[in-house]
């Protein structure tokens, strides 16, 4: 009887040690293969999961999650093409959270090779971006990008105006655009008094469409304070 009471005894001792060895193996190797999630932003511009998820799985940067390097790999990951920045943090059960930000495209400098402008004048090349959106002269100065984007994030905020111009051009150091609309050119200058210059724009597309039979002006200059030019060239 006390050989069998002993047998039971030495048992559960072994199955607990056992569990106990489990459970620390299992520990561990979460610690050192956390589960990794990856949130990719609701409105995304950039098909990237497949490149995001094969770097991530590199032997390096395993090392890295395993070591809590997260702000390297941050880092790494914003240097993708099309990806603003990403946030990497760790939860209390051990997973592993990356959050990604795109980069919001403004306007094409090339049709052909899909060359785009996001919100902080950054250009960036991406060919499988599908999306319908002004083009900027692809010889355009970085001075000249800079103030376009201004002008963009403006005109953006008007609902007419955000889907209906066509292309921006710089002539003698000045910013020009047209609409889908209309047929005559528009004259903006620089990003200076861009509320005025929207109002005044959007008044003239207004009277031109009423009057569109008696109007010949091929350009309307909105560089003049408190007054819209219209020009016959």
């Amino acid at each position: 009887m006390k050989k069998a009471y002993k047998l039971l005894i030495f048992t559960i001792f072994s199955l607990i040690i056992l569990v106990i060895s489990i459970t620390a193996n299992l520990n561990n190797f979460k610690r050192d293969n956390p589960e990794i999630i990856i949130n990719y932003p609701q409105q995304s511009y950039f098909d990237k999961q497949l490149y995001v998820e094969k770097l991530i799985q590199d032997e390096y940067y395993a090392g890295l999650i395993k070591e809590g390097f997260y702000n390297k790999i941050e880092k790494s990951i914003s240097d993708i093409p099309g990806i603003q920045k990403a946030e990497t943090y760790k939860l209390y059960n051990g997973k592993i959270i990356i959050d990604l930000y795109d980069r919001k495209p403004l306007a094409f400098m090339s049709l052909d090779s899909k060359f785009f402008i996001d919100e902080e004048s950054n250009i960036i090349k991406d060919d499988k971006l599908e999306m319908q959106l002004p083009l900027v002269s692809p010889y355009t100065s970085k001075e000249d990008v800079n103030e376009i984007v201004k002008i963009i994030l403006e005109l953006n905020k008007d609902k007419y105006l955000v889907d209906q111009v066509e292309r921006y051009w710089v002539e003698d150091g000045q910013i020009f655009t047209n609409l889908k609309s209309f047929d005559f050119n528009i004259k903006i200058g620089n990003s200076n008094n861009l509320k005025e210059k929207i109002k005044k724009l959007k008044a003239y597309c207004v009277y031109y469409n009423k009057e569109t039979s008696n109007l010949n002006y091929n350009q309307i200059d909105l560089t003049y304070n408190n007054q819209l030019v219209a020009i016959k060239n």
